[in-house]
């Protein structure tokens, strides 16, 4: 798969796939404060490097965490909890709390697209600890 060029089946493949840090991380979240990490996935049956980045600043209820393709750098999912609301190409607008999933525009550039938290696992009442188990699930990585 080229993550220059991915469809919305290959999108869907990649986020089920399993994914293994390449060094056991030990995740000590703390429940307050700032919080930084950035970790290096693996997916060995499509031979894909990502780069998952989990940040909280000061304000407890405010975080995001993300994987990147390491090859272009480009989001594959990213969970913002409290954020900015986002403007899609398309105009919708998605306030607060959002997710942003990779989608190609027939080859022409990539957007990660922001979709409302409704019809997904992600609560915003969810400390970061709770919300970073959901994301691991939702984008299947194994190893913690």
């Amino acid at each position: 798969m080229n993550p220059d060029d991915l469809s919305y089946t290959e999108v869907a493949a990649l986020i089920n796939e399993i994914k293994e840090f390449l060094n056991h991380p030990v995740f000590n979240t703390p429940t307050t404060g700032k919080y930084k990490r950035e970790d290096v996935l693996t997916d060995k049956v499509n031979g894909i490097i990502y780069k998952l980045s989990i940040y909280r600043g000061n304000i407890e209820s405010k975080y995001s965490m993300h994987i990147r393709f390491t090859s272009n750098n480009e989001h594959l999912v990213r969970l913002c909890i409290h954020g900015s609301k986002h403007h899609n190409d398309d105009r919708t607008i998605v306030s607060g709390s959002h997710i942003h999933i990779y989608k190609n525009h027939d080859g022409q550039y990539i957007e990660t697209y922001a979709y409302s938290l409704e019809k997904t696992p992600f609560n915003e009442a969810d400390d970061l600890a709770e919300s970073m188990e959901k994301f691991f699930q939702f984008v299947h990585v194994k190893g913690v």
